[in-house]
């Protein structure tokens, strides 16, 4: 998402509407690249799941760019990167802190792992980004079933709002020095208070990673010296970190927006980028729509789509990207600090998303359009419009749900 903080669980479909698509030359060309693809206990069939999943197959990096808390989405995710796994894709990419992603793939080995993931999400309530929603950790616990034992699961960004209860947690179970310690301990009881008043209010705001003041966080930083305190001190750091995205996001200083999303995207970068070897394996990434455009997406940046694109093409080999969206129904929305999320209206988009819309099948299948066969003449054929060319240049597919229902949380048995 742009800035998840203002906009956590909101949809991301294709920014901001430009000016009028191409008329019915772009329309006609969508329609004549439309193949149907169907979902049938948790197998994708139909004309366009061949072509999809034998592209997808050859790459090296598959994007899915999606709007969150659709559960046809997650629906379809699974089956997805399940039919993928066989050729080699076993490691999972999402916007989830590398901490809380750490903890979720210890969960995914579990045989209850979508229990697991709910208790957890129970004790650490907003902690987990998106995951603490039924379909989405159903999708998580299929693929680590189908990726098997080479089974990895990354986290590249931020920490969730939630998160700093279970980073303290996690600090004091390291061998930390006696006043870390007790620093740690007073924080734990601060963090508690702090808990209270944001789940009293629904004020995100509340939450003690940004409650908290500065010299609070910060002066704990040089009692994390030791050489075995150099966990704990990579845990605080990660909270800093998510601090000043988040702060950054919350502030109404001009260029603080801006300044917030640019740090997140260098960490989303910086995070993968760390995780990335000479002899990488395959990777499947969900990530909201904005994030895996190759080139330049909506909000005018350059994002993890492509970051992956460039490395693909720079080491011989290729990235797919595909955007799915639902046209129309509900989506589960982030409803305030510790209250349960509630179903909203999915927002229309961009004059590109509306042409896709239309150009889907009428008898309430799911359309898939290749639009690689759109590029050849595109900058003719998308007469200006700047989301058109962008989005044809940026996914090489794009999946269209007729309706799309909103995914359920997660509660405890």
């Amino acid at each position: 998402m742009f800035v998840r903080f203002a906009f956590l669980a909101t949809a991301l479909t294709l920014g901001y509407a430009g000016p009028a698509a191409a008329d019915t030359a772009v329309l006609d060309k969508l329609q004549a690249s439309r193949l149907a693809i169907t979902l049938d206990k948790g197998t994708l069939s139909g004309p366009g799941a061949a072509p999809l999943l034998q592209a997808s197959r050859q790459a090296q990096y598959v994007l899915l760019g999606e709007d969150h808390g659709v559960a046809e989405i997650a629906r379809f995710s699974s089956a997805y990167f399940n039919a993928l796994a066989p050729a080699g894709f076993t490691t999972l990419v999402t916007e989830t802190g590398p901490v809380v992603a750490s903890a979720l793939e210890g969960m995914l080995k579990l045989a209850d792992a979508v229990t697991a993931i709910a208790q957890f999400d129970a004790a650490y309530p907003d902690a987990i980004a998106f995951y603490a929603m039924r379909q989405e950790a159903e999708m998580l616990a299929g693929f680590a079933l189908a990726a098997g034992p080479r089974f990895e699961h990354w986290g590249i960004d931020q920490e969730f709002i939630g998160t700093a209860k279970y980073l303290i947690a996690q600090m004091l179970s390291q061998p930390v020095n006696p006043a870390a310690r007790a620093k740690l301990e007073a924080l734990r009881q601060m963090e508690a208070v702090a808990y209270q008043k944001a789940a009293a209010t629904g004020n995100p705001l509340e939450y003690l990673m940004l409650s908290a003041s500065d010299e609070e966080l910060a002066s704990l930083r040089p009692l994390l010296a030791g050489p075995k305190e150099q966990t704990a001190l990579g845990l605080l750091d990660a909270l800093l970190e998510s601090r000043a995205i988040y702060q950054k996001s919350a502030s109404k200083v001009p260029g603080d927006r801006d300044l917030s999303n640019r740090l997140r995207l260098a960490l989303l970068k910086r995070t993968l980028a760390s995780r990335l070897g000479a002899q990488e394996q395959k990777l499947v990434v969900k990530v909201g729509a904005n994030h895996a455009y190759k080139g330049i997406n909506p909000l005018n940046n350059r994002d993890v789509g492509n970051f992956l694109a460039e490395r693909a093409e720079g080491q011989g080999r290729t990235s797919l990207h595909l955007i799915v969206l639902a046209v129309k129904g509900k989506q589960l929305r982030f409803a305030g600090a510790g209250k349960p999320h509630q179903p909203a209206q999915i927002e229309p988009g961009s004059a590109a998303f509306k042409l896709l819309a239309d150009a889907g099948a009428t008898d309430g299948s799911w359309s898939l359009f290749d639009l690689r066969s759109l590029r050849p003449g595109l900058r003719k054929l998308a007469a200006g419009d700047i989301d058109m060319l962008n989005l044809i240049n940026g996914y090489d597919f794009a999946l269209m749900i007729p309706e799309g229902s909103a995914s359920t949380q997660l509660v405890t048995p």
